[in-house]
């Protein structure tokens, strides 16, 4: 484990104080930067529990944000949201078992999903989503993105974020 360096931290503050726009984008930077992490995503849990939505990512073009989920009776939700535990699927197989959308994954070039539960205050308020390539989910990399998570709980902080999108606007 490392502590952050001085230009990181200030990276973050920075972003911190302008909003979480832009700390979406430092907080996809130092995951991808992991290596073999090639996207991640940041899903807010509604306030009602009855659905997540899409806040942030780093790949905006495949994974749009506002995108909406029901929260249903599945692997996924009752691990994360229920458990309060993270899914690890290091492999196709590992995905398949937790992710319905694991084909669609697999053709765009992803071998591997993990989803890390935010946990703020006994409740699952949001999640951490990364996706890359078969077999990078190794303990060495676990404890990289272990040391990442409180920091991107920050974002989960941030008054309204966890509001869902407002249909009718067009906006996100």
């Amino acid at each position: 484990m490392t502590v952050i360096d001085a230009a990181t931290a200030m990276k973050l503050a920075t972003a911190l104080a302008a909003g979480p726009t832009e700390l979406f984008a430092v907080l996809s930077e130092l995951f991808t930067g992991i290596p073999g992490v090639r996207t991640a995503t940041f899903i807010a849990t509604a306030p009602d529990r009855s659905m997540t939505h899409r806040i942030g990512t780093s790949n905006p073009v495949d994974f749009p944000v506002g995108n909406v989920d029901p929260v249903g009776d599945d692997v996924w939700n009752n691990t994360i949201l229920g458990a309060m535990r993270p899914v690890i699927g290091d492999s196709v197989a590992g995905m398949a078992a937790f992710l319905p959308e694991t084909e669609g994954l697999v053709a765009m070039g992803y071998g591997a999903c993990s989803c890390f539960p935010i946990v703020i205050a006994g409740e699952t308020r949001g999640v951490v989503a990364l996706l890359g390539d078969a077999g990078i989910f190794t303990p060495a990399t676990l404890a990289r993105i272990d040391t990442l998570l409180p920091i991107a709980a920050l974002t989960f902080t941030f008054e309204g974020i966890s509001k869902l999108p407002d249909r009718g606007s067009g906006l996100p």
